[in-house]
């Protein structure tokens, strides 16, 4: 039975947890209603809908790529073919280390600048405009934004079998005048991403 001499007021409210689907993880590329982010120039009362970043298995091929050259060294090694090479190049067995170290430097130099390109591009969709976030070689960036009101049409375009079998591809977001048109390219859910920008205008979306 409610006490009815407690004041509503004072009684603590439940505190729900955020759904997982709401929170953006460093792997994340699809997002509604997300928490936890936010972007240069964005207002108080302006609430960021949509989250989007190419799908993770776009970074298939230069994971592929690194995984080959972490692995040449160690082949070298097993083979003792880095003898028969600092011979050729008629260099010291003791620069060897000195050579593993900065091969691996540039491994890893390799690594960041594809997953950081990766991370920082991004599109995000809020109530009141679009913002295409783009990263290229870690200090160059580019911020546009749109209006959405400005959006005259959305439209989406996925074909091929990786593409449909990992469900991801562009979304294309059309505006008036000279304003930059926007793109979100490889995203994962692509007919629901564009739907959901769709709504947002008052537009239908379709696949080209």
């Amino acid at each position: 039975m409610p006490d009815i001499f407690v004041n509503p007021n004072d009684v603590k409210k439940e505190i729900l947890p955020i759904p997982d689907s709401d929170r953006v993880h460093m792997l994340s590329s699809f997002c509604v209603n997300p928490v936890g982010i936010s972007f240069v120039e964005q207002e108080p009362d302006e609430k960021i809908l949509l989250f989007l970043r190419r799908h993770f298995i776009t970074n298939a091929p230069w994971i592929f790529i690194t995984l080959i050259l972490v692995l040449i060294p160690v082949v070298f090694f097993v083979f003792r073919l880095d003898l028969q090479l600092l011979q050729i190049l008629s260099l010291p067995g003791r620069f060897t280390a000195i050579f593993i170290i900065l091969y691996y430097l540039i491994v890893f130099s390799y690594v960041f600048v594809n997953f950081i390109t990766w991370f920082y591009n991004v599109l995000l969709v809020t109530q009141k405009r679009v913002v295409d976030i783009d990263y290229s070689d870690i200090v160059i960036h580019n911020i546009a934004f749109t209006k959405l009101t400005h959006v005259q049409e959305v439209n989406y375009t996925q074909a091929g079998f990786i593409r449909s079998f990992f469900n991801f591809g562009d979304v294309f977001i059309q505006t008036a005048g000279p304003e930059t048109n926007l793109e979100g390219l490889s995203v994962p859910q692509p007919r629901r991403a564009a739907q959901i920008i769709a709504n947002l205008i008052g537009r239908n979306t379709h696949a080209v």
